[in-house]
Formats: C-alpha cells, sequence, structure tokens
C-alpha cells in the first residue's frame, strides 16, 4: 500500500532515550564528583588526626620538660608515713 504512517518520524527510541542519556551522564558526573570529595574528605581527616595526635605527643614533651625543669616541692606530712 506504500502507507508509511508506522514509520516513526522523529519520535524513535533513540532519539526520545538521548535526554535520558545526558541525564545519566550529568548523574554519573555528580556521583564521581561526590566520590572524589568523599576521598578528600577521609584524606583530610587522617591528616588532621594525625596532627591532633602529633599535638598532643608535643604537649606531653613539654609537660615532660617542665617538669624535669622544675621540680614539685615535697610536701611530707607528718601524720602519713613518707
Amino acid at each position: 500500500e506504500r502507507n508509511l504512517d508506522w514509520f516513526p518520524r522523529m519520535r524513535a527510541m533513540s532519539l526520545v532515550s538521548s535526554d535520558s542519556e545526558g541525564e545519566q551522564n550529568e548523574l554519573r558526573n555528580l556521583q564521581e564528583k561526590l566520590e572524589s570529595t568523599m576521598k578528600l574528605v577521609t584524606n583530610l581527616s587522617g591528616q588532621l588526626s594525625e596532627l591532633k595526635d602529633q599535638m598532643t605527643e608535643q604537649r606531653k614533651q613539654k609537660q615532660r620538660i617542665g617538669l624535669l625543669g622544675h621540680p614539685p616541692p615535697v610536701t611530707v606530712n607528718p601524720q602519713q608515713p613518707a
């Protein structure tokens, strides 16, 4: 019959899916950025924890030096054996 009404003109599945593919790509890009940001945050958290440990160790060393440099006076309570 040569009737081509059944042929999908400008309504093909591939054309419709191109919009969703763009959204899929955008979602993939956002997911990759999120994963990258999470890695950076994890890395920074580790560095911050390491820095905190170093600062704590430095404080301990300063306290030890302070205690060795100026020993506290020894008080003996006569009511309790030394």
